[in-house]
């Protein structure tokens, strides 16, 4: 059987994303798990590439079984894609870039994508008002109920609310959306990861998980009769448990998945133990797409210091998921 196509998108040409995109070529381990086509900018990742590495801007792709391909989408003038300065046009280019890999996929000629890191301002600022890679790809699929999970060997987290202020996360709680979220990360962890019966525990928002009310109502309003309305259905769920203790217990294998209320609620804890090789998948797509699960880090682009590591473990999982597909 064939490697699976991995389409890896170079991300915003402004930050790390050209250059984690180029070190992960290179790495023996993503070769040999797939074939990758790289879709963005051929001149952005000619600068970024380590030395004796060619990129060839190969258009229609062509090569051997593990060579590595490029898409180049855009030209961009060198004023447009300086390290360490987004602009617009940067923005832009990033939008189209996503739009050419989930074109990739839906057609065939690759089995899943990864994303390198975007600016959600220079994305707004082109003109594209998502705040970020998930609802993008929500809105381009059709698909209405997604959700982002982190993804690591000792911990997994899926977040009921993404980028909200934290002033707006109590009022954005419904029972529908937290019961959706354990649906969602229940059939993920069942069909992608071939998990027969699921562990999963469920966050509390509020202090000792509201102190009986003392502390907040979400947890006796919301998250328990979503909770209790899972179970129902049979599924193993646990919740709402106070997140102060929820996460050592999470990490130490009793659960195999922890349903957060909001981001830095399941990010935190998550970047403590999978700071550098952590990796975003989006669930509920009708298409596999994992990302790093870093930002653009402009004050490091272009210097050549860039760690990788989640770019390849993206790439690596979405190859993996891809073969368990086919």
């Amino acid at each position: 059987m064939s490697k699976p196509v991995v389409a890896v998108t170079m991300g915003d040409p402004s930050g790390i994303g050209p250059e984690v995109a180029v070190k992960a070529a290179r790495d023996p381990a993503v070769r040999r798990a797939c074939r990758m086509v790289i879709v963005g900018d051929a001149p952005s990742l000619e600068r970024a590439r380590a030395p004796r590495w060619p990129v060839h801007d190969l258009e229609p792709a062509t090569g051997t079984d593990d060579a590595v391909r490029v898409e180049s989408v855009t030209r961009l003038k060198t004023s447009a894609c300086r390290p360490g300065r987004p602009t617009r046009s940067g923005g832009e280019a990033s939008y189209r870039y996503i739009l050419r890999a989930v074109d990739l996929v839906r057609t065939g000629a690759a089995d899943a994508m990864a994303t390198a890191p975007i600016s959600k301002k220079a994305l707004n600022d082109a003109g594209h008002a998502w705040p970020g890679h998930t609802e993008l790809l929500a809105d381009l699929t059709r698909t209405r109920d997604v959700r982002m999970m982190l993804y690591g060997r000792r911990l997994k987290v899926v977040l009921v609310t993404v980028h909200l202020p934290l002033t707006e996360v109590a009022a954005a709680l419904t029972r529908g959306r937290v019961r959706t979220t354990i649906d969602v990360t229940h059939r993920a962890l069942r069909q992608w990861f071939g998990v027969a019966r699921p562990r999963l525990a469920v966050a509390a928002l509020n202090p000792h998980g509201g102190e009986d009310g003392m502390f907040g109502q979400e947890e006796r309003r919301v998250i328990r009769p979503a909770v209790r309305d899972c179970a129902g259905r049979g599924m193993n769920v646990t919740g709402p448990v106070p997140a102060d203790s929820l996460f050592h217990r999470a990490a130490a294998g009793e659960y195999d998945a922890v349903v957060c209320m909001y981001h830095d609620q399941g990010l935190g804890p998550f970047k403590l133990l999978h700071f550098t090789d952590g990796v975003n998948l989006t669930l509920g797509l009708p298409l596999i797409r994992t990302s790093v699960d870093h930002g653009t880090a402009y004050d490091i682009a272009g210097k050549g210091v860039a760690d990788a590591r989640s770019m390849k473990q993206a790439i690596l999982l979405a190859a993996d998921l891809a073969g368990r597909r086919s």
